[in-house]
């Protein structure tokens, strides 16, 4: 008791004096009052007084707190310990210091696994504000907690559907892990997500459920990546020394779980955000090309170089839809396509996405196929063929699927305007160019050719008896056969070469390029394969006297009205209808001017071509004449 109170004392006066010390160094300092040298006698005394007065109950407060303090060191040593009542007062004073130090160690221990705590946290915050993208978010956690930890290797497993597949992994190379998915439940992996809770194993063979995914694994840290009780994926950290990590380890690893399940669905968030607005842009820079032009194959073109482009397409090809042929005709291709391809066949995802009017999607040896009809309004006007080399994911197929829609739109607005333009500069009946077409396009080739000094002919040709043929069969048998000659010059000329329909039976063909010798021995062979072919008019199914004259009109008539009726019908109806389905052979009469030999004038050219037609009907039809400029002698 004694001890105590002089130690009370002794701390009294230590505290009082240093009180007095630094409160009259901080008066002197601040100018409050003067340098000691200076004062009188009273006014130290006075001083002193003040000082002892103000200094009094703080010294107090002071001496009562270091008391406080020291009881409770007692009493934590005397929880600790149990002291012998024999024991000397030295052995005494020993067991107090240690334990002071003890408790010391202790504090010192909690403020470094608070430090440790608070530095994963900071690198946690800091790699969620950093990361770019999700990759680099999970390498990096990844990488501080195999560091902060010790672990011999790292893994962060996310969620995928019911599977969970190896996403980041640190100090250890991807060859090395033997395992990279796991399936709900299965190994301890699986299992953590099963049960939704972390499992530290000191001894990983001792486990059963312990599936091997790195080689020489001793113990391992499994934790639940979680946001709000939603599991996201799975934590390992693992290491090839038995009972390496510790209770504390995994208690820290599983607080700040929480925190890379919130960091980690950022990242989704802001990764499906920003593709979000970069398929917007897609969208947006896509629809902005395709509505500025009404050119069907450019509107096509820029639609299948996008789309492959975008989702890494192997080949990405469009074909529109041809009632006449009932075939799908490519009109644009984009990457591996199949050289001079015209037709894309109808089978398959084809077959099935333009007849039912659905996207249709499908694994095939070489990757995957995935086909979407191009609809209008009312009826499906192409197909969109893709094939790439992996399974399309959501997004892409979303992408796809929103670029069809203004496609499909710039397609049909770029058909109509074909259509529309074809009526204004196209025969309606042989789909020839119309006489306004051949004017203007024949004006640029005459300039071209002037310019560059290049060769050009003009063909003038008419039917031969045309007339005589629309008199005997019929105006629909006269149609037919302009229709079945133009499908004969067509198939005899070269795709550069310009046929028109210059009026009646008369047509007019530009050669470019070609010169008055070359131009007769292309219409030679147009002329001798024209006569050469045997036109045949489809037979028409025979009718009966009464459907000729009216079946009503026969019912009630006698034997002899009706036998008479039967020959007239025979010689004025029914003949008519019995010699349209005979076959027979057409001429033609052609003339050939040269551009040359008109110096470049083109009302001559088309003049003196038509002169060398007439002058192949009045050598007997059947001819082919080329006009040739009068020499002077």
């Amino acid at each position: 008791m004694r001890k105590n109170l002089i130690f009370k004392i002794y701390l009294s006066l230590i505290i009082f004096t240093l009180s007095i010390t630094i409160l009259s160094i901080i008066l002197i300092q601040q100018k409050i009052i003067p340098s000691f040298e200076n004062w009188q006698s009273g006014t130290l005394f006075l001083f002193i007084f003040a000082i002892v007065s103000f200094a009094f109950f703080p010294a107090i407060y002071l001496m009562r707190k270091v008391t406080k303090l020291y009881k409770k060191i007692k009493e934590i040593q005397g929880d600790s310990l149990c002291i012998n009542n024999e024991k000397s007062l030295g052995d005494l004073k020993l067991v107090n210091i240690i334990s002071i130090f003890d408790e010391i160690d202790k504090i010192g221990r909690k403020m470094r696994i608070l430090q440790f705590e608070n530095r994963i946290l900071y690198d946690t915050a800091l790699a969620i504000h950093t990361s770019a993208s999700l990759q680099e978010l999970l390498d990096i956690i990844l990488a501080r907690l195999t560091t902060h930890t010790n672990a011999d290797f790292g893994l962060i497993f996310l969620l995928d559907g019911d599977e969970l597949t190896l996403k980041s992994h640190s100090n250890i190379s991807e060859k090395n892990i033997e395992k990279k998915s796991f399936r709900i439940g299965e190994g301890l992996v699986g299992w953590t997500v099963h049960k939704g809770e972390g499992m530290l194993t000191q001894n990983v063979k001792r486990d059963y459920r312990y599936i091997r995914c790195v080689d020489n694994t001793k113990a391992q840290i499994t934790i639940p990546i979680k946001m709000y009780e939603r599991v996201l994926g799975v934590l390992v950290l693992g290491s090839e020394k038995i009972s390496y990590f510790t209770d504390s380890d995994f208690k820290l690893i599983n607080t700040i779980s929480g925190e890379i399940g919130l960091a980690i669905n950022n990242a989704r968030l802001t990764e499906k955000l920003k593709k979000e607005n970069q398929n917007n842009q897609v969208l947006f820079e896509l629809t902005k090309k395709i509505t500025a032009s009404v050119d069907l194959n450019k509107v096509a073109e820029i639609g299948v170089k996008t789309i492959a482009e975008v989702i890494g397409a192997q080949s990405c090809v469009l074909a529109v839809s041809d009632e006449e042929s009932n075939s799908l005709k490519i009109i644009a291709s984009y990457g591996i396509v199949e050289k001079n391809q015209q037709l894309l066949e109808l089978n398959g995802t084809i077959e099935e996405a333009f007849h039912k009017k659905y996207p249709v999607g499908i694994k095939i040896n070489d990757g995957y196929a995935y086909s979407i009809p191009l609809l209008s309004m009312k009826n499906c006007i192409g197909i969109l063929h893709v094939h790439a080399e992996n399974v399309l994911s959501k997004d892409e197929i979303e992408l796809i699927n929103s670029a069809v829609t203004p496609l499909s739109t710039a397609l049909e607005n770029a058909l109509l305007y074909k259509n529309i333009e074809n009526l204004a500069l196209r025969d309606g009946l042989t789909n020839m160019y119309n006489y306004r077409y051949f004017q203007e396009v024949l004006d640029e080739y005459v300039k071209q050719a002037e310019l560059y000094n290049a060769h050009l002919s003009l063909v003038m040709l008419d039917i031969d008896n045309f007339k005589q043929y629309n008199d005997t069969y019929g105006h629909p048998v006269g149609d037919l056969l302009l229709k079945k000659i133009t499908d004969v010059m067509q198939n005899n000329l070269r795709p550069n070469d310009i046929i028109a329909r210059y009026g009646g039976d008369e047509f007019s063909i530009i050669l470019p390029n070609t010169d008055i010798k070359e131009a007769s021995t292309i219409m030679e062979r147009i002329k001798n394969t024209i006569s050469a072919h045997e036109f045949k008019i489809e037979d028409e199914k025979e009718k009966t006297d009464e459907e000729a004259l009216g079946e009503s009109s026969f019912k009630d008539d006698n034997i002899l009205r009706k036998s008479f009726k039967r020959w007239i019908a025979d010689k004025w109806v029914l003949n008519k209808f019995k010699t349209m389905s005979k076959s027979f052979n057409i001429t033609i009469s052609v003339g050939i001017c040269s551009l040359a030999d008109v110096h470049y004038d083109k009302e001559a050219l088309i003049k003196n071509a038509d002169k060398a037609s007439l002058e192949s009907k009045q050598k007997g039809k059947n001819q082919v004449s080329i006009w040739k400029p009068l020499t002077t002698e």
